[in-house]
Order: C-alpha cells, then structure tokens, then sequence
C-alpha cells in the first residue's frame, strides 16, 4: 500500500529487491490492485493444459499468463545452486525475441549480482525496477540499461523455484510495469513450481532417449545421489577412486555443471539417471 510519501511497497511474501539493497528505495508499483486482474487465472490455464505437455505449448502457456498479468516479456531460468560456484542465469525457455535474448547475454545481464545472489539465497518472490537495479536513473545509464529500457523492460517480478536438490530455477516477468496485489504474487509463485515440474516432464522422455552419460558415468552420480563419496563407489563398483572421478569430472564436463552436487542434481532433472 502506498506510505505516507507516496510511495508503494510490496506485499507480504513479496519484498521488493530495492529492500535488500541499502540506501536504495524501489518505484515498482507493487501491492496496488490491478482492475480485472485475474486472481486464478494462470492457475485455470495450467489445468486446462493437458498432459502430454511440449515446450512450445509451454512457451505459449507462459506468454498468455504473462499478457494475463500485463507483462510482456517472461522466461524460465535455472539457477546456480547456494553450494555451486556458478554466477550466471541460464534460459531454458521464453518468449523472448531472438535479438532480445542475444544481447540479454551479451551485456552480461544474466550475471547480473543482484539478481544471482538473491534468487540463490532466497526462495521468496520479489521484485524490482529498472532503476534500482540497473541505474537507469543515472545521468549516462549503461548499454545494459539503454537496452532494457529501449525494450520496454522497465519493472517486474522474479519467483524463485529451490528444488530438493541443488537444482534452482526462477520464472522472470517484466514489461513497463509491475503492479501485483499480494493474492497475484502467491499465484504466480504457485504456478512458478507447477511449470518447472511440466517443462522437466516434457524433457524428460526426450533427455533419456538423448542421454548423452555413459552407463559408468550414470552408475557414479547415482551414487553420489546417495551421498557416497568417489572411495565408496569405487569400493562398491570394484573400480579404483580415481577411476571413479574421471568418470564424475567426464559427466560433470558433459552437463556444464560447475561441481560434482550440481552434475548430480542436473542428471536428475533431466532424467538422464532412470
């Protein structure tokens, strides 16, 4: 609700990123309500998907909830692990344009501090503004910054998604702004989960028939699932430790994974360990 110097702040269970950043005070319009605003909506349009689901159905799945909630622009990002040395977002899906995308990475916004750090560290849903987070306010803003603000990416909402595993995700929406009373935000965070499990299904028949780990390599991260360390597995596959961890750096290079936890985490969710 607005305080008493007009400015807005977040729901419950929503803070604003600016809260985490001293000194700096977010411009997100968040907690006000949105007229017509759909408080089930993204949730009716995942039970109206129907199994089996593919990633352009998907794809369209995201697009409509985000023009739903006055967004234009929304994508499903993994994200590293608090125990996984990464700094960087990955997209695993969108309906960004091509061009977007290609300078989203190129200007180094998918390694953005802020955003890594707090999606890693804090499974809650919060948002942000063009200004507080990239400084697009500034007397001579960043090319990051020039870009976003030259596509309309001016305020939005991040929804953390933190697996059992190591595995993290984060489902992005932003547009030119971001007004989401609190009933919206537990939504969205609600479909956050729904939609990574639905992406993983539709992978998952696909990544098993592609699975590009040998059967040592899978051998090895099932047991290092289990928390086995490289001597117990080669005790229990009579293979040599170190045997045992060129199988795991081999399966570890295969899935770009950072480390050993996040090889092991990536395999499951990709279903290259059934």
């Amino acid at each position: 609700m607005p305080s008493s110097n007009g400015s807005t702040s977040a729901p419950a269970g929503a803070p604003a990123l600016s809260d985490r950043l001293p000194g700096a005070s977010g411009q997100a319009d968040v907690g006000a309500a949105v007229p017509g605003a759909p408080m089930s909506g993204a949730l009716d349009r995942l039970n109206r998907l129907a199994p089996p689901w593919d990633e352009i159905a998907l794809t369209q799945l995201l697009g409509d909830v985000a023009t739903d909630f006055g967004f234009s622009h929304a994508a499903v990002l993994s994200v590293p692990s608090t125990d996984d040395g990464g700094t960087a977002t990955r997209l695993l899906l969108s309906n960004w344009s091509e061009s977007f995308g290609q300078a989203y990475e190129q200007l180094g916004l998918h390694r953005s501090k802020l955003v890594v750090g707090a999606l890693k560290t804090d499974p809650m849903p919060f948002v942000w503004d063009i200004d507080t987070l990239y400084g697009a306010d500034e007397p001579d803003p960043s090319p990051a910054a020039r870009m976003l603000l030259e596509a309309e990416y001016l305020a939005g909402a991040f929804f953390p998604v933190h697996g059992l595993t190591a595995f993290n995700g984060a489902l992005s929406f932003a547009g030119r702004s971001c007004a989401l009373p609190a009933e919206a935000i537990r939504e969205l965070h609600l479909f956050a989960f729904a939609l990574f499990g639905m992406l993983a299904a539709a992978r998952f028949e696909e990544n098993r028939r592609n699975n590009p780990l040998s059967v040592r390599e899978r051998d090895c991260l099932k047991l290092a699932m289990l928390g086995k360390t490289s001597s117990e597995i080669g005790i229990i596959l009579s293979l040599s430790e170190y045997t045992i961890s060129q199988y795991l750096t081999a399966a570890q290079r295969k899935l770009d994974a950072s480390n050993r936890t996040h090889a092991v985490a990536l395999a499951a969710q990709l279903g290259y360990l059934s």
